[in-house]
């Protein structure tokens, strides 16, 4: 649903037609979208950063979700704790209902399990007790979660945060859902919940059971495949806790018995994760009783390790007037230093050529070409400035002509195929041209999935530079082989195309090669098929 990465969720711009401002938050980009609506990054009136949720208009005209929705807030203002995101603001009866959440930084379970490889040590302890603590919070409040899976876990840098109570209710059992629909996520869902329907807090902590496993030996406990043969090995199998460390597995296996009478509760769970933690330290708490609540937050933060990364997303563009005032400046600068110089150059703002204009294609004029030769009175750029800040145009003085053509910036010669060592160095897009065919190839991923665009939100991109590719990552998926196939066809052909077509308009652009990479599982990537865009045709599949 959203761009992560491996720093945590990738503030991407805003689209036309979508809102300036919902209620008091001003909107600075996009965190995620999915079927329900779609997840802004915002700023409140006093510069705080923010997630706004905002229900898609083909969903405000059912009665029956907004029902469903209200009961959502209601739920969300009704708990707190540790490990929550909280809820600030709301307006369920607004022609498009939203809700606003704190901002929690960094990347979700499944993103940084893919990046990274399974959490050890403190780390793993602090993540088992705090997503315990959260559901405690919850299930003291008489919430249910129902959807607790490793994409609605944040591993934020103050902790582990449980997030999303979409599919929430409360245990009284007057919530709004649709009759006869299965609510939650295969592979996450209790065996009592696929027989019955029901619900309940054991429910959750029967998903907690596999989440807490996941994060520890990054496979999928009851494994790949259709949702049916999920749901009977969950009914019938046993887990797979082969590399769970002996003390956390003891719990884990408590909260995955069969029968919910038997599971673990959450409040247990959470004080049993945090004696684990204790241990981690090298200056054992003196209560023989274990840690209190207060105790278990500061437990968590010292055996924590999570970065913040932060996204110059967030970066809200000067004002229109600022703006002016920046070119005016500039510009002066500019002409002072000229005439000092004994001269002064007279220049046109770009001559009209848009901003990140590409290399020439055959036949074009080579004074289009970054740092080739310009027409007399244009503007030279700078080669990494592909995309200035909106409404920001700067004038500098005019570079000296160039004789030759600009050197290409791929270089490879060998046939060597990218290897899984490459794709783990991969980073994620940071130049603006990486991040425009980030944007570009997920929009044709969903374009090219018919009956599934949901599943362009979960493609995404890593660079490497040294090896001159671009990785197209996706799944996992829940899709049998033949759907994988189609799946992999649909996204390699547009991942290509679109790849080939900035090689070739950019001959600054490193990037010859093109790979795309399947994750079987969080843990088990493949490469799945690897294509040389420098060459014409080879986007066939």
């Amino acid at each position: 649903m959203t761009d992560t990465g491996s720093g945590g969720p990738r503030v991407r711009p805003v689209r036309p037609g979508d809102p300036p401002r919902v209620g008091p938050y001003r909107i600075v980009g996009r965190l995620g979208a999915g079927g329900m609506g779609t997840v802004y990054a915002a700023l409140d009136p006093a510069g705080e950063r923010t997630a706004v949720k905002v229900i898609h208009p083909s969903q405000t005209e059912d009665p029956e979700f907004r029902a469903r929705f209200r009961r959502e807030v209601e739920l969300s203002r009704r708990v707190d704790g540790p490990c929550l995101v909280p809820v600030l603001a709301a307006d369920p009866d607004a022609d498009s209902p939203w809700l606003a959440t704190a901002y929690a930084p960094g990347p979700t379970l499944d993103r940084y399990l893919a990046v990274h490889g399974p959490l050890t040590g403190g780390s793993l302890y602090a993540f088992a007790a705090g997503t315990a603590q959260a559901l405690a919070a919850l299930h003291r409040a008489g919430v249910v979660h129902r959807d607790v899976k490793p994409q609605n876990v944040i591993l934020s840098p103050a902790g582990p945060r449980v997030l999303d109570l979409g599919i929430a209710h409360a245990a009284d059992g007057t919530s709004v859902t649709r009759t006869g629909v299965l609510t939650g996520t295969p592979g996450w869902i209790s065996p009592e919940h696929y027989r019955t329907g029901t619900a309940g807090p054991a429910g959750d902590m029967f998903a907690w059971g596999a989440l807490v496993a996941h994060a520890a030996i990054g496979r999928l406990v009851f494994g790949t495949g259709a949702p049916d043969v999920i749901a009977f090995r969950i009914m019938s199998g046993d887990p797979d806790l082969d590399g769970v460390p002996a003390e956390l597995r003891d719990i884990v296996e408590k909260a995955l018995a069969k029968d919910p009478g038997e599971r673990v509760s959450a409040a247990t769970a959470a004080e049993e994760c945090a004696l684990l933690l204790t241990a981690q330290r090298t200056q054992v708490l003196g209560d023989t009783m274990g840690p209190g609540p207060g105790q278990v937050g500061e437990l968590i933060l010292t055996q924590w390790d999570m970065p913040r990364v932060d996204d110059p997303g967030w970066e809200v563009p000067a004002t229109r007037g600022r703006a002016r005032l920046v070119v005016a400046v500039v510009a002066a600068v500019a002409v002072v230093a000229a005439v000092t110089a004994g001269g002064i150059a007279l220049r046109e703002k770009d001559a009209g050529i848009p901003s990140g204009a590409a290399a020439p294609r055959p036949g074009e004029s080579a004074s289009r070409a970054p740092g080739g030769p310009k027409p007399p009175g244009q503007a030279t750029r700078p080669a990494a400035e592909q995309e200035p800040d909106a409404g920001v145009t700067a004038t500098v003085t005019e570079r000296p002509r160039r004789t030759a053509e600009p050197s290409p910036a791929y270089t490879r010669a060998d046939a060597a195929e990218p290897t899984i060592d490459e794709w783990e160095q991969a980073r994620v897009a940071v130049t603006p041209l990486e991040k425009r065919l980030l944007t570009s190839v997920r929009s044709g991923a969903a374009t090219a999935l018919p009956g599934r665009p949901d599943l362009g939100d979960d493609v995404y991109l890593t660079f490497n530079p040294d090896a001159q590719t671009v990785f197209v990552n996706f799944g996992p998926g829940v899709g049998d082989e033949f759907q994988v196939l189609e799946d992999t066809r649909a996204i390699a052909f547009t991942s290509c195309t679109l790849t080939q077509q900035t090689f070739t308009g950019n001959i600054g652009w490193p990037y010859g090669r093109m790979a795309v990479v399947h994750r079987h599982s969080m843990a088990d990537p493949e490469i799945v098929r690897f294509m040389d865009v420098t060459r014409a045709g080879s986007c066939r599949v």
